[in-house]
């Protein structure tokens, strides 16, 4: 699995907590979405533990519960543990259902519950329980290494549960194989939750129904999803849950929730599924394979409902239905305060059903789609104002790439507001670059007499350096280079390049 530079530069022990003070890795969460009294504190690279409880499937509860004498259960060690101590887990099956409970865990001396160096614990389902295989409703709790198979079982893998189910760490682990609503869960008010490096796949329901890798529940807050590999579920990769219907909790809608460089594919809905939900950072994600169902478009992101502040940037999303869905279904207030930013959509797929287009925005408020790169789409690069719940209010479409699209590099429809397009790049590689317009396909000077927009747009080949086309970087005689509109963005050279890569910095 391919990580980010920030988790390449610090060892995934010294990521316990979600975040660290604002002054210092801070820039790894916006601060807009992650303020400084939801930070987590940092701890030494190298935890050292007060005491070690051992266990093993073949030890004995009567034993000493060291390395040489380990626990047979777990739930023996768990009646044993205290802060600041761990329980290390030999190889082996185990049939428990691990139940977190409180025990007085703090920042300094967190509950470890992971598997020994170099074991192998596999929790195993499979008896019918409804029963979670990992029930944390305590604070502080840490679990790392661990295999938590449902088996077939109705039952989640994991869950953070109630108020007092805080600060929890699922690490490295490997989630798989149940039949309900997700194999990770944050409900019932738990809160500052960091789900980092795990596989989470095969959670599937019957027919229609959704079974999602990670679901974060209405009246939770302060998760982080990162470096994850999620994927072939029956639902979404990640859903964010809102108030409105469907298997919610009575609350305000979920809020502050960041998803970064995971691996979101081949799940049977979407990659990721924001629904009213508040303060939302999707970074750095690899998300690809999501096709067109009768429950979904095949969207590699979609944000619908009544989202707000909403943040999707740095993002690679390409071999899907649909790239990314901005509005749509709207229940309330539709999306509103979106921004689009240095993502990378390609390679979009429209056979069986599926429209193959690249970004869209439907019925949203105030949405900013600046710097990206859209690329070979079966259809649309960028469709704008198509809703049928209202109109697109507010889009600003600036420095954007948008070429090597079938139908055209922008479809606008006619339930549009105060919207606006300038210093994009335009490219069909097979002669004018193509824009459509009241079901009238323009070339660009058109385009600009029909909108009034687009004055230091370009119609020209991008060149993107060759070897690795789907980085899109400019070569040194890229016109995208230095070429954009100033934005707010910091950038390096004369200007901001036009699309998602910017060139010439250190």
């Amino acid at each position: 699995m391919r990580r980010s530079p920030l988790l390449k530069a610090i060892s995934p022990m010294a990521l316990v907590g979600v975040l660290v003070s604002s002054a210092g890795v801070l820039a790894a969460a916006d601060e807009q979405h992650f303020a400084p009294e939801h930070a987590w504190s940092a701890v030494a690279a190298t935890p050292t533990f007060s005491r070690i409880l051992w266990v093993s499937p073949s030890g004995q509860d009567t034993a000493a519960g060291t390395e040489v004498a380990p626990f047979r259960t777990v739930a023996k060690a768990l009646s044993q543990v205290k802060p600041g101590e761990a329980i290390f887990l030999k190889s082996g099956t185990y049939s428990e259902r691990l139940r977190l409970e409180e025990k007085g865990g703090s920042a300094s001396a967190p509950l470890t519950l992971k598997a020994a160096p170099g074991a192998s614990p596999i929790f195993k389902g499979g008896t019918g329980s409804r029963t979670a295989l990992l029930d944390v409703r305590g604070a502080y709790w840490h679990v790392e290494g661990l295999t938590l198979d449902a088996a077939g079982d109705k039952a989640f893998a994991a869950i953070w549960r109630g108020v007092g189910a805080h600060h929890g760490i699922l690490r490295a682990s490997t989630l798989k194989n149940g039949t309900d609503g997700a194999g990770a869960y944050v409900a019932q008010q738990a809160h500052d939750v960091l789900i980092e490096g795990n596989s989470i796949s095969n959670f599937r329901r019957a027919g229609d129904d959704d079974s999602h890798g990670v679901c974060v529940q209405t009246n939770s807050k302060n998760v982080i999803v990162r470096a994850n590999d999620i994927h072939h579920n029956s639902g979404d990769g990640v859903q964010c849950l809102g108030p409105e219907g469907g298997s919610t909790e009575p609350g305000t809608p979920f809020d502050n929730l960041l998803v970064e460089d995971n691996d979101l594919h081949e799940n049977r809905e979407n990659g990721v599924d924001i629904k009213t939900c508040t303060r939302v950072t999707l970074r750095g994600n690899r998300i690809w394979g999501h096709l067109r169902t009768p429950s979904s478009a095949g969207e590699g992101v979609v944000v619908h409902l009544s989202a707000l502040d909403v943040t999707l940037e740095d993002n690679e999303v390409r071999g899907n239905g649909r790239g990314i869905q901005i509005g749509g279904i709207r229940e309330g207030a539709p999306p509103t305060r979106i921004v689009l930013r240095r993502n990378r959509v390609f390679d979009g797929y429209n056979a069986d059903g599926n429209d193959g287009s690249g970004i869209r925005v439907d019925t949203a408020i105030d949405v900013k789609v600046d710097h990206n790169t859209v690329w070979n789409m079966p259809a649309y690069g960028l469709i704008v104002g198509n809703g049928v719940s209202g109109p697109s209010q507010g889009v600003r479409v600036r420095n954007n790439i948008l070429g090597a699209c079938s139908g055209a590099a922008v479809r606008l429809g006619t339930t549009l507001q105060d919207t606006s397009f300038d210093g994009n790049l335009y490219a069909s590689l097979k002669g004018a670059a193509v824009l459509r317009k009241d079901g009238s396909y323009l070339n660009l000077t058109a385009w600009r007499s029909a909108t009034g927009w687009d004055a230091h747009s370009l119609d020209k080949n991008p060149a993107f350096l060759s070897g690795a086309p789907e980085d899109f970087w400019l070569s040194t005689t890229s016109p995208a280079r230095d070429a954009g509109q100033a934005v707010g963005a910091t950038y390096c050279g004369r200007g901001p390049d036009i699309g998602a890569r910017e060139s010439d910095c250190s």
